[in-house]
């Protein structure tokens, strides 16, 4: 029998909103499991985002939060299956508070899932998001939130870890960009292994799967129904000859928020892949075609660079001399109407730097700011003939109240 309090609350529900003993009964539920969610050993404090917020994207474990830009969130962990030798990463659940939003206002801290998400891609929150969930040692790991089990009540979100942290080359009209985003590896339902032989060719013949959250960089991942020249990617773990992939299928319907890759098993082929190491050696990035192009990729802008700007380094030619004299670098930045803007950044720092094939060699040639404007920069090449042929990439920050301006240009070493 219930008590006075809830009694009370029944009589107000039957008053307003609820018209069948149904709705009743279901809206005491939902009382009853906000007020004791926390007591369930399964509730955990979460942190959900997406890929703009997230504050430490190399991680996906060991998190922390002290100021941080992911949305704390209250949530309940259900496992109800486990997982075997033999087949794929089964799902688990994620369950919100019954009081828990899912659309939201401007002042809300999630409003950008509804302009980025929802109003972009028709997604439904929270479908795409990454989601923080602490384990029984209190670490937290990096999940993704992958579909939505359709229940009359206490609805339940399917997750799944993210394992893998791709890096590949975006191509962007003449512009190519390093990319990096946490992913989630999954087995193809149906494939084939070994390897396929013609009378012509023979190649490897495995399939598997890749999925990432639908945003504005993983929407312009491509294919092509030739394998040949479809895009490739590297999945693999950090090797010398790192196993390298074809796209041979994109899905991003099922659910609209997920995008799902099918990739099919290439090889690896050291004229057009790279990796990257940093300066002890260890393997920081694995680029398939990074070579495909003489315009060097770049690495993506920070998050306080500034939209709309049209910027380019110019010098007397496209060339720059082995062991030549001192040539002269300008930066000159265009509002969205080509207008000339560069004086409204006299009080910026200017950051000079400069690469071949992605070794820096920033402290091994010449710099003078003499006779230089602000925007300007003097640089005399190293006389080495092993850099003749290749491209010299000078790049410069701009940085002006905590903005950014990024500008990258290439040049060829020659004699």
């Amino acid at each position: 029998m219930p008590n006075l309090s809830t009694a009370r609350r029944i009589s107000s529900i039957r008053l307003n909103d609820a018209k069948t003993i149904g709705e009743i009964t279901k809206e005491n539920s939902d009382f009853l499991m906000e007020q004791t969610f926390d007591h369930d050993i399964q509730a955990k404090k979460c942190y959900i985002y997406d890929f703009y917020h997230d504050d430490q994207p190399d991680k996906n474990q060991n998190m922390t939060y002290d100021n941080t830009t992911k949305t704390p969130i209250d949530a309940k962990f259900i496992i109800n299956s486990y997982q075997s030798i033999d087949k794929d990463q089964v799902p688990y659940y994620l369950q919100f508070r019954p009081s828990q939003k899912y659309s939201f206002s401007e002042n809300d801290d999630l409003y950008y899932y509804e302009t980025d998400y929802h109003e972009r891609y028709l997604a439904d929150f929270p479908i795409g998001l990454f989601v923080d969930i602490p384990d029984d040692n209190k670490i937290y790991h990096k999940w993704l939130i992958v579909g939505r089990e359709i229940a009359n009540q206490f609805r339940k979100y399917l997750i799944l870890p993210c394992d893998y942290n791709l890096t590949w080359i975006e191509k962007t009209g003449q512009n190519r960009i390093k990319r990096k985003m946490w992913g989630v590896l999954r087995n193809q339902n149906s494939y084939t292994t070994g390897k396929y032989r013609d009378h012509y060719f023979a190649h490897p013949d495995n399939q598997d799967k890749i999925w990432f959250p639908l945003n504005q960089i993983t929407e312009k991942f491509w294919y092509n129904d030739d394998v040949n020249k479809t895009m490739r990617l590297i999945i693999s773990a950090p090797t010398e000859h790192p196993l390298v992939w074809s796209v041979t299928k994109i899905e991003n319907t099922k659910p609209v928020g997920i995008q799902k890759l099918t990739i099919y098993q290439d090889f690896w082929d050291e004229h057009r892949d790279y990796i990257e190491r940093d300066e002890n050696g260890k393997i920081i990035g694995m680029y398939a075609d990074y070579y495909d192009s003489s315009v060097i990729p770049v690495e993506p802008s920070t998050p306080g660079e500034i939209a709309g700007i049209n910027k380019t380094i110019i010098a007397s030619s496209t060339n720059v001399k082995v062991g030549g004299s001192y040539k002269l670098f300008t930066i000159k930045i265009l509002d969205e109407d080509h207008n000339d803007i560069s004086d409204q950044y006299k009080g910026g720092e200017f950051t000079w730097k400069c690469s071949v094939e992605n070794n820096e060699l920033s402290d091994y040639v010449s710099w003078s700011k003499s006779g230089c404007k602000y925007n300007q920069i003097k640089m005399k090449f190293i006389n080495d003939r092993n850099y003749l042929g290749k491209l010299l990439l000078i790049s410069c920050d701009v940085s002006l109240n905590n903005n950014i301006i990024r500008v990258a240009e290439n040049f060829e070493i020659t004699v």
